[in-house]
């Protein structure tokens, strides 16, 4: 029996969902499968290959610990790796790109069933959801923090993919507002990734949603529409918040992450001062950093991994210097708009792709989720903003 090379691209992005190692298996299978396709990958890998080689160097001499340097360079190459691999997948099959969109949006929507399907059987088991991310964190190695909402059944339900899924509801916006074909299916969608961002209980990503959303929509929309969008949106959130318990318990989940709680102040005040820790640091040595794998001795986030802070964008400033961040900010914007620029032109068709880029670099300063196979999706969505979907898709 025949298989399909398509599979090995929904392997791909189901296997970065479960973050398993797999990963890169089925990745370089699909490239050992397409002479073209390994061509392309090897063509955009190589300088952050040199990069990556020359800053590990400079860390072994510096005298950070190996394990810690290879762990951090593993997270930084497997978020390139991602990209470019999803990247080169679209470039070389208009149907390719059509797949990689679709299998994305299943993949975020049943993250987002799953959810909804712990919060149901915590009510149904009588079994407490924090419990259930005990497991599952336990069992699947799953990064999951535990966060409960006062007098409700809900609970913080977060993993690292959901760090692109903000990023990916520009383009379901744009689908819901141009795609006349499946309006109920994109609806659901829609709202189901809401959901589960609603659910991730991250003031960040519930920020970077809002912004995404209603920026697809002055882009994409004309006035009419919006106008349209606005009334409707309105009648439906005041029918939910007033009619139904559901205004409720989103009250109560805005409550638990904007009100004054104990577990706010906490978390704030403990960012504040290891934000303090990695900028201090960072001046000791800020040009050329303290090298890949550095950590702060008396500021740790993590006993096992010790380089991985919550600001990792202002980590990688500890660790890779001015000189290094630059560099490696420069190779990935880059590769990014150098893709852009083959499917649009003109000064404004780099505005949006630079925004994502900048919030990219948002999200890595307040949620350690920078690299990996995450950030890997939302360089991968930077560098195809205007052709990742178009009209027609489902």
């Amino acid at each position: 029996m025949k298989i399909s090379k398509s599979i090995y691209i929904k392997m791909s992005i189901y296997l970065m969902a479960l973050r398993s190692p797999l990963i890169i298996v089925s990745m370089a299978l699909y490239m050992l499968t397409r002479k073209e396709m390994l061509q392309r990958s090897i063509l955009k890998l190589v300088p952050f290959i040199l990069f990556l080689l020359a800053a590990d160097i400079y860390s072994i001499i510096m005298g950070n610990e190996f394990g810690n340097i290879i762990g951090q360079t593993r997270d930084i190459f497997l978020a390139i790796v991602v990209a470019v691999f999803l990247l080169a997948s679209s470039d070389i099959s208009e149907n390719n790109r059509a797949l990689i969109y679709r299998t994305l949006k299943y993949c975020f929507v049943y993250v987002a069933i799953a959810k909804i399907f712990i919060i149901v059987l915590s009510v149904v088991a009588g079994i407490s959801v924090n419990d259930i991310i005990s497991w599952l964190r336990d069992t699947w190695n799953i990064q999951m923090m535990s966060l409960g909402v006062e007098d409700t059944v809900l609970a913080r339900l977060q993993i690292p993919l959901d760090s692109a899924v903000p990023f990916f509801l520009y383009f379901v916006t744009r689908e819901l507002i141009h795609n006349e074909d499946n309006k109920l299916k994109t609806s659901i969608t829609f709202v189901l990734l809401m959901i589960s961002m609603i659910l991730t209980l991250s003031r960040a990503f519930w920020a970077e949603t809002l912004f995404m959303v209603f920026a697809a929509i002055l882009i994409e929309a004309k006035a009419s529409k919006i106008f349209k969008i606005s009334i409707i949106t309105a009648i439906i959130l005041s029918f939910i918040i007033i009619f139904t318990p559901v205004g409720d318990m989103l009250f109560k989940v805005i409550e638990t992450r904007f009100g004054n709680n104990t577990n706010n102040s906490v978390s704030d005040s403990y960012r504040e001062w290891q934000n303090r820790s990695l900028y201090n640091s960072f001046m000791e040595m800020p040009i050329f950093g303290h090298g890949i794998g550095y950590y702060i001795p008396n500021a740790l986030r993590s006993e096992t991994t010790k380089y991985l802070y919550e600001s990792q964008t202002l980590s990688m400033l500890m660790a890779l210097g001015i000189i290094g961040c630059a560099g490696l900010l420069l190779l990935i914007a880059f590769t990014c708009l150098k893709a852009v620029s083959k499917e649009s032109s003109g000064a404004f068709a780099f505005i949006m792709p630079l925004i994502f880029l900048a919030m990219w670099l948002f999200s890595g300063s307040v949620n350690p989720l920078l690299f990996g196979a995450s950030g890997g999706s939302i360089l991968f969505m930077t560098a195809k903003f205007h052709t990742l979907y178009k009209r027609g898709d489902s």
